[in-house]
């Protein structure tokens, strides 16, 4: 072998020497992460001490989210909960032209239907008010964000309404996806059509907007509907004649740069639930031990602890692996026909330095849906986050995390569901835990 062919080999193998010993000499890496469901020659705890106690929500920002909630739910546990939508319209087209002596014969403001929850066999009493003050386009809204209205609703007459959210609808001889129709008084229609030049010169501040409001049910629990504010089945459609056609009709939408956002307000003092009332009003963070709640619509989340995790490996000297960790959540309430639990369900970081809400290492933000998991699974009534990289981290005293999590409803501005959940009981087999799989070396 010639000298130069021995110089290459020899630095080769240097180089691979000093890249083996590199990696090996990383104790703090997170060796492991690749194993996904392979744990086998690891040990296994699920015994870490976990604390959780349920609070109210504090902000949900529910300014032009995907959907607009409306409804009203009468719930056992969480007591009472209704939802309204503050919208701003606009014109459709460049222009309004309603001809010579405009005369109405309806107006109908129209909500198409992109889901629900609860019982749609319930009535649900909808009123409909006419803004007092313009929507700010700059600012953000909240679940508890209002904005003056007249009080004196302008619907057609005071009734209450059933869905049927999978039926299409016909009107005059055309057939539409589902949505729902309430019809607004003559007077406010008139009142359109004598304003022509307005809606068309500033419609923002002749018609500042309108605030859809749910107010009570009849039936078994009512019903939240989501809406497309933004599809072309959602407006108030004018019905009209003029001196020289008949069934006329224009519709003032609710466009992309409307301002809309979704009002909810949750009375839990009509709760009948007092593990509820004594873990969420009262404050009593014991009661976490038993039972533990969640619920969308900017309403109640959950605080879950690891108070002694930090150390709970110490004896290793920092040189543990974690393959995998899962936090395990189990439905418990029982089989409720109309108040089902959420799809998903998500978890928030919080930041050490300044307890900012920060997604965590594993959130499928980073991941995978596939990897984070948080969905639920009917057959055995769990939710399973994997938090690995969460969890080694905090080990390893790497990363800027608090070692407290919150559990809320996934997508809480657009979805009221809500959830009972098993607490932290050492006793109970469908506690509230985490699933450690991992290696020492």
């Amino acid at each position: 072998m010639s000298s130069r062919m021995k110089r290459i080999l020899h630095c080769t193998l240097v180089l691979l020497t000093c890249i083996f010993l590199s990696s090996c000499k990383n104790e703090n890496s997170v060796i492991g992460y690749d194993l996904l469901d392979n744990t086998v020659g690891t040990d296994f705890t699920d015994t870490i001490t976990l604390q959780a106690w349920s609070v109210l929500e504090n902000t949900i920002n529910t300014t032009k989210s995907s959907a607009q909630i409306l409804g009203h739910l009468a719930d056992p546990v969480f007591g009472n909960s209704d939802a309204g939508i503050y919208t701003e319209l606009a014109i459709s087209g460049s222009a309004v032209n309603f001809g010579g002596n405009p005369v109405i014969d309806s107006a109908v403001l129209t909500l198409q239907i992109s889901g629900y929850y609860g019982d749609t066999t319930s009535a649900v009493g909808i009123r409909v008010h006419r803004l007092t003050e313009n929507l700010d386009r700059e600012a953000n809204y909240y679940q508890t964000s209002t904005a003056s209205y007249d009080p004196q609703p302008i619907n057609y007459q005071l009734t209450s309404y059933t869905l049927k959210p999978k039926t299409p609808v016909v009107v005059d001889t055309g057939v539409y996806n589902a949505h729902l129709r309430v019809r607004l008084s003559q007077a406010f229609g008139q009142e359109l059509l004598n304003h022509q030049s307005e809606i068309n010169s500033n419609l923002r501040d002749y018609l500042k907007g309108l605030y859809v409001e749910a107010i009570s049910h009849t039936g078994n629990r009512g019903y939240m509907l989501s809406t497309n504010m933004t599809s072309a089945l959602s407006g108030v459609t004018i019905y009209y004649h003029n001196d020289s056609t008949q069934n006329l009709r224009y519709t003032l939408v609710c466009s992309e740069s409307c301002m809309r956002f979704s009002h909810f307000n949750h009375d839990y003092n009509a709760s009948q639930d007092n593990d509820f009332v004594s873990e969420v009003l009262q404050h009593q963070t014991s009661v976490g031990t038993d039972k533990l709640f969640v619920q969308g619509g900017g309403g109640v989340k959950t605080r879950i602890t690891f108070p002694y995790l930090e150390h709970a490996f110490d004896q290793y000297n920092q040189r543990v692996a974690i393959h995998r960790a899962e936090l395990v959540i189990t439905n418990v309430d029982p089989h409720e026909v109309y108040l089902t639990p959420p799809t998903n369900l998500t978890i928030q970081g919080i930041g050490k330095s300044n307890g900012a809400i920060r997604f965590l290492p594993d959130d499928d933000y980073y991941t995978s849906s596939n990897y984070y998991g948080g969905i639920y699974n009917e057959k055995t009534r769990e939710y399973r986050f994997r938090i690995t990289k969460y969890v080694q981290q905090l080990i390893l005293g790497q990363g800027d995390w608090e070692n407290s999590i919150n559990l809320i409803v996934r997508g809480s501005a657009v979805r009221p569901q809500r959830l009972i959940f098993d607490g932290t009981d050492p006793a109970s087999p469908t506690r509230l835990r985490l699933e450690i799989s991992y290696s020492t070396y």
